[in-house]
């Protein structure tokens, strides 16, 4: 095959190629490659005999390439040779396909471009090319010199001047480097040691002009090794790139479509690359996506459709167990726990979710923590218990020096290591819980222990995190199972894009109503959630009478009178019974549903509450290859922390927060916060950091996420069409009815709920203490506790106008907007309290995430600096964009809007005027903007706005509040701190009910 040929193959226009390749015989490709100065040479000029031994298979001929040199505009001496004959490697394990010129830096490959091709990339950016542009000086240098100058041209950069030869031929503007590292130097001394900081070549520096799109477009590969370096090369890469300026995107695709961008587009065409280059990553987000990768080598590695029994070996000590949902990873788990048992061995089951380690450990044959303590006769050699109860001071009081010889299963272990280092229910015991899993740790992999992880999903987040722990070197033992479905076992998803999920609930109507029994997957259970268990259950039940239908929530879950309580141990016997199952996150995980034959179909509503990983659990909890019908939100609602996708901006934000907040306390003089602990274990920090920015990055591209997710999987998506659209229905679209009638269940069964609050039992404080320690609630009781924590909150009388305002988020804009204004002298005293509180449980040490998600003086001294209390004082000014002091507001919000998004959780777009800064402040205490009318201001019309006030109430509370604050004066801090531990002291000095609710109640 000839050059000519050879780049056609590549997809590669015929001109293009004539212009940049040239075929080159005898000494020919010498005389290309030998022109660096700093050849060794001899006495006449020649090159050294060793040179010319070490390139003689190039005079059998090959193809050369060069484009031009960006810096100069000249035609480039720099490029590359590809030998028909070409030679080994030193370890003669590979062959050297190309060849560059020996001793010369290393260019990059900008392509001489045919007019054809320049006007086509000019066309699709809606880009003139002006005579001007075309030099006839240097005409090949006129697309390149073009390119410079409009900087809203994106620029695709990949690896071969092959690739990028196809990219320019299908319309794209692209340079090509020699290898992953070309685009950027090292510098480094004779040794090899790094002395100074990286930076991007001069010729690529030219075109990375502020402001420009980026598209980094290397192979995708398969094997592990180069995997990691490529993506190394990308990190350091799009780390330069936009340091100046530059907007860096990653396009990538499935590496059996193609490795290299010219095979994807030779093979699949250009629409599938296209289809890749509109999905691109920024360069954020990739590197979130990157966190979801195992790249640790598999010890045993299968390919089957259920994990056959595995032989471990003894000295194995971290094991890690990575297979797709229901391909019997708790079966293999099963025989590790069997296998301990008879050596008598102990045994402990670490999980998330009370329900599902109970499951567990039915299947295990070990009891709950809870049934140890209630069956004291029995002995066992193991137990289950949540990760909230690893730590002294729980009702398992679990001690890790226990377990140095044990072994410890932590299955779905990406998930509940998250719950432990970021859930509410862990955020009082936080520290005691983490130093408890670092002593496991420590025990069982420094002892004689193992410690089995699996998930579907194990990356390495969790494996280093456990290693670090442990700190201990080890080599993790991996099983692995690639098995993907075949087209007969693969899920076939059918996925809705509507912005809201009617449509799928008119077609699971019709679906219920042609016979179907469906089980559904939703976000949510509570009554305020439109699409959430129970308001769903309540309009199902009101279309479709005759049928059974069964709620699996956390609320029917407990109730003793409910037909789902206690049913996880017996899905499969209980669900038959049932004709529509709608289940909540409660049953996302740890549940594997085998009843064969009796779903037709599964259901899942995700509205961006859950990470996308859990609702793909809950899609596969049963197992029946069934149909599939998804809907999902495209952008989540929930972030963490300032909502980073990079660990290098949520940790320095999060530590300039911490020292923020510590200034602050220290106006208080409390001691403790000189010897404050913040560094406390700085590798449950990073793994928080990690698996916080891999969470939002999948919120920000939510629904895209997911399905990416489902088809990396091997299941088959495509886009729903409703049976309406399949007979092309004349009849009239009846999703507003259906909206409607969902609306209007949910405003019924709302105000019934928050009535029922009203009217619960009162309680006295002994009463609510014994409650809330229940593990097990009915609804009553916990009506009653939210009337009782209602009435400590806020002071007055609990009404269902009071609930429904509290769930929409009253208190944490009332006490926002308290002590902004008339509590703010005891402001210090409240973060005080709250931090003592911290400190005393983590005995001196912080987590600096609950730390920072406590203290309230950061959000309140940001918002008095921009002046919010002073617009607050005169609510009947009028309020214009041109207002001096809202312009220097705006000057300062604008300038410090990463901080503020990290402090107040506010995100304030660059062109954001006066009254938008103004109205997303008032927003968070619950204040409003309304317009008054327009006036003339010049040549434009002006909006004059005035700051709306709600009138809910809420001064009735401050005053309340603000009589609490008074009281707590004179409170001993000992009995207050006595107090806050649960005691009773004498004094009749202890603090009232609802100021320690206040304290406590974090957000």
């Amino acid at each position: 095959m000839n050059h000519l040929q050879e780049w056609q193959a590549s997809c590669v226009d015929e001109q293009l190629t004539q212009l940049n390749v040239t075929a080159l015989e005898g000494y020919g490709a010498p005389e290309h490659l030998f022109y660096s100065d700093d050849l060794p040479r001899r006495n006449d000029g020649r090159v050294t005999t060793e040179i010319l031994k070490r390139y003689e298979h190039t005079e059998h001929g090959g193809w050369w390439c060069s484009g031009i040199d960006i810096l100069t505009g000249e035609n480039d001496m720099w490029g590359c040779f590809k030998p028909k004959q070409p030679r080994c490697s030193y370890n003669r394990n590979k062959l050297i396909k190309y060849e560059h010129p020996p001793k010369a830096p290393t260019g990059i490959f900008a392509l001489r471009v045919p007019m054809h091709i320049w006007e086509k990339i000019a066309a699709s950016h809606d880009v003139a090319i002006l005579p001007t542009d075309i030099e006839p000086e240097q005409p090949d240098f006129g697309f390149w010199q073009w390119l410079i100058s409009h900087p809203q041209i994106p620029l695709c950069i990949t690896e071969g001047a092959k690739k990028a030869g196809a990219l320019l031929t299908a319309g794209y503007a692209t340079i090509a480097l020699p290898g992953i590292h070309g685009g950027y130097r090292v510098p480094k001394n004779e040794v090899g040691e790094k002395i100074g900081k990286s930076h991007l070549i001069p010729q690529l520096k030219k075109l990375a002009t502020s402001g420009r799109e980026i598209y980094l477009t290397f192979d995708q590969d398969t094997k592990p090794r180069t995997i990691q370096a490529v993506n190394g090369a990308i990190k350091r890469l799009g780390y330069l790139l936009q340091e100046t300026g530059c907007q860096v995107k990653v396009t990538t695709w499935e590496s059996h479509l193609g490795k290299g961008v010219d095979d994807l587009i030779a093979t699949q065409g250009e629409s599938v690359f296209a289809t890749a280059y509109q999905n691109s990553l920024s360069l954020n987000i990739w590197k979130a996506r990157l966190l979801n990768l195992l790249t640790y080598p598999a010890t045993v590695s299968f390919n089957h459709r259920y994990l056959p029994e595995v032989e471990i070996p003894s000295n194995a000590q971290l094991i890690g167990i990575k297979s797709p949902k229901g391909t019997g990873k708790t079966k293999l788990l099963e025989s590790v726990v069997k296998k301990a048992l008879e050596r008598k061995q102990g045994v402990l089951v670490i999980g998330h979710r009370v329900r599902l380690v109970e499951e567990l450990c039915q299947r295990f044959g070990l009891n709950y923590i809870t049934e140890v303590q209630d069956h004291t006769t029995k002995t066992t050699l193991g137990y289950g218990l949540c990760i909230d109860s690893l730590h002294p001071q729980s009702q398992a009081q679990f001690q890790a020096a226990n377990w140095s010889d044990g072994v410890v299963i932590i299955d779905e272990v990406e998930q509940v290591l998250w719950h432990g280092l970021n859930s509410e229910t862990c955020q009082n015991h936080r520290v005691a819980i983490l130093k408890s899993l670092k002593s496991l740790m420590q025990n069982v992999l420094a002892g004689k222990g193992q410690v089995f992880v699996a998930d579907a999903d194990l990356s390495d987040i969790a494996l280093d995190y456990l290693m670090a722990l442990a700190g201990v070197p080890l080599e993790p033992f991996i099983i692995s199972n690639r098995w993907q479905p075949s087209a007969e076992d693969a899920w076939q998803v059918y996925h809705y894009s509507e912005s809201t999920p009617r449509k799928l609930v008119r077609d699971l109507e019709q679906h219920i109503s042609e016979g179907g029994k469906p089980f559904v997957c939703l976000s949510a259970q509570k009554l305020k959630s439109k699409w959430g268990t129970c308001n769903l259950e309540a309009y199902l039940t009101k279309q479709f009478p005759q049928l059974r239908i069964l709620r699996i929530d956390a609320e029917s879950l407990a109730e003793p009178s409910h037909s789902a309580y206690d049913c996880i141990g017996k899905l499969d016997q209980i669900l038959a019974n049932y004709d529509v199952v709608l289940a909540s996150p409660a049953i996302e995980t740890g549940v594997s549903i085998e009843l064969a034959n009796h779903f037709t179909s599964v259901w899942a509503i995700a509205q961006g509450v859950q990470a996308e990983n859990s609702v793909r659990q809950a899609l596969g909890r049963v197992r029946a290859n069934v149909p599939r019908f998804l809907w999902a939100a495209a952008y989540g609602f929930n972030r963490i922390g300032n909502g980073a996708t990079s660990i290098s901006s949520i940790l320095s934000s999060g530590k300039r927060l911490t020292q923020m907040n510590i200034n602050l306390l220290q106006q208080s003089d409390f001691a403790a916060f000189d010897d404050l602990d913040v560094q406390f274990q700085a590798e449950s920090l990073l793994c928080w950091a990690k698996m916080a920015v891999r969470y939002n990055a999948g919120m920000i591209h939510y629904r895209e996420s997911l399905i990416a997710a489902l088809d990396l999987e091997g299941h088959q998506i495509q886009v729903a069409i409703s049976p309406q659209q399949k007979t092309k229905s004349k009849a009239k679209d009846p999703q507003n009815t259906i909206t409607a009638a969902i609306e209007a269940v949910r405003e019924q069964n709302y105000r019934a709920e928050c009535e029922a609050i009203a009217k619960a039992a009162q309680l006295d404080s002994a009463t609510y203490q014994s409650l809330k320690k229940l593990i097990i609630k009915t609804t009553q009781q916990k009506r009653a506790i939210r009337k009782h924590e209602l009435k400590l909150r806020y002071g007055i009388p609990v009404t269902p106008e009071l609930v429904s305002k509290d769930d929409a988020g009253w208190y944490q804009k009332l006490r926002l907007h308290y002590f902004l204004t008339v509590g703010r002298e005891y402001l210090t005293e409240r973060d005080t309290l709250v931090a003592k509180k911290l400190i005393q449980q983590g005995e001196g040490s912080i987590f600096l995430p609950d730390f920072n998600r406590s203290q309230l003086g950061a959000a309140v001294g940001t918002m008095e600096v921009l002046g919010i209390p002073v617009i607050l004082a005169h609510e009947e000014r009028e309020l214009t964009n041109i207002d001096s002091d809202l312009q220097a507001m705006s000057a300062i919000a604008l300038s410090n809007r990463q901080a503020i998004k990290t402090i107040i959780g506010i995100g304030i777009a660059k062109n954001s005027s006066p009254i938008t800064i103004m109205r997303r402040f008032l927003e968070k205490i619950g204040y409003g903007l309304q317009m008054l009318r327009s006036k003339r201001h010049g040549k434009k019309r002006l909006r004059v706005y005035q700051v709306a006030n709600p009138h809910d109430g809420r001064w009735q509370v401050f005053s309340h509040w603000l009589a609490a604050d008074k009281n707590r004066l004179q409170i001993n801090t000992e009995n207050l701190i006595e107090f806050l531990d649960g005691n009773s002291p004498d004094s009749e000095n202890s603090p009232p009910d609802n100021f320690v609710q206040l304290c406590l109640d974090f957000d």
